[in-house]
């Protein structure tokens, strides 16, 4: 729902939390702006949060679900979702992914098992007009397999679960772009169509809406004006497929970089450094970041997670 609402972090009215030195804070607009303008997408860098207070918002019921189609469709697919979010409305968050066709009822069995795509869909609003949203969707290939109607968003949150089972090994690249060009649609399709890994996936988010209607400084998610954020998620179960996977995950990053905006998004970086930190928050953002670091956590006391060095400047 965050094209409609936003982020969860643009959801964030108050947080109640432990500092590195002991100390119980609250921080909002008025109580510390500077720490709660840096929980907004800094991690877990400046406290134990003990308590959230979010804005909500009612829904029962979505136009939601999936589309499925072969893997030999990705590249008209991808051109297609491409056009979908041009027009899409706020209440409409799409995702691309190609993944492996689950063994269901639902899938034909000459695609049980075997590589394919889906655009994910979740349409939060009148149903009739999210009827209407959805339509070019559920009629652009008729030969695929149609799962999008209304559906309780409880049901919508957990119908992709099987595909992250627990056990697995994980390796994961992310990567913004501005735009979904033929040439980004052609390096996608590629590397994806050679993942190997049943387990393995990758998503194109739809992002903008209300997304990219807050001020980039904000907050300290940085990358409002992204269109897209492409995640590589590498995933399997054999220690002795590891070095396979990881190198298919970085080949596909570095082909993204022509493509890319240059940033990533933090919750989807492994342990890549100061350097890969940097590139999810953009320069005057980390600055920023580092200098509350500084004030809240000068000796570095919450450092295992993607680490903001603390500047006392």
């Amino acid at each position: 729902m965050m094209r409609r609402h936003g982020l969860t972090c643009d959801n964030l009215l108050r947080a109640e939390l432990i500092t590195a030195d002991g100390e119980m804070l609250v921080a909002d607009e008025s109580r510390h702006p500077d720490l709660f303008w840096a929980l907004r997408g800094g991690g877990g860098n400046f406290g134990v949060v003990t308590r959230f207070h979010f804005r909500l918002h009612p829904v029962t019921t979505v136009i939601a679900g999936l589309t499925l189609y072969p893997v030999e469709r990705a590249a008209d697919a991808l051109r297609f979702f491409r056009e979908r979010t041009d027009s899409a409305p706020d209440e409409l968050t799409m995702l691309f992914a190609f993944l492996t066709a689950p063994r269901a009822p639902f899938v034909p069995g000459t695609l049980q098992g075997k590589p394919a795509v889906a655009i994910v869909c979740c349409y939060s609003g009148d149903s009739v007009e999210g009827e209407r949203a959805v339509r070019p969707l559920k009629e652009w290939d008729r030969a695929g397999v149609d799962l999008v109607g209304a559906m309780p968003y409880t049901a919508l949150q957990s119908m992709l679960d099987a595909g992250a089972p627990s056990g697995c090994m994980n390796y994961w690249k992310s990567a913004y772009l501005d735009r979904l060009t033929d040439a980004a649609i052609e390096t996608i399709t590629e590397h994806a169509c050679g993942m190997g890994a049943p387990l393995a996936q990758v998503h194109v988010y739809h992002l903008g809406g209300a997304v990219a209607r807050v001020p980039s400084d904000a907050t300290a998610f940085a990358h409002r004006r992204a269109s897209f954020a492409v995640n590589v998620v590498g995933m399997w179960t054999g220690s002795s497929d590891t070095e396979r996977y990881v190198a298919w995950a970085k080949n596909f990053n570095d082909a993204l970089q022509p493509h890319s905006n240059g940033g990533v998004y933090v919750n989807f970086l492994g342990n890549e450094g100061e350097a890969g930190v940097k590139a999810a928050y953009g320069e005057p953002t980390y600055t920023r970041l580092a200098r509350v670091k500084g004030r809240y956590d000068p000796e570095n006391v919450f450092r295992l997670n993607q680490n903001i060095q603390p500047r006392r400047d």
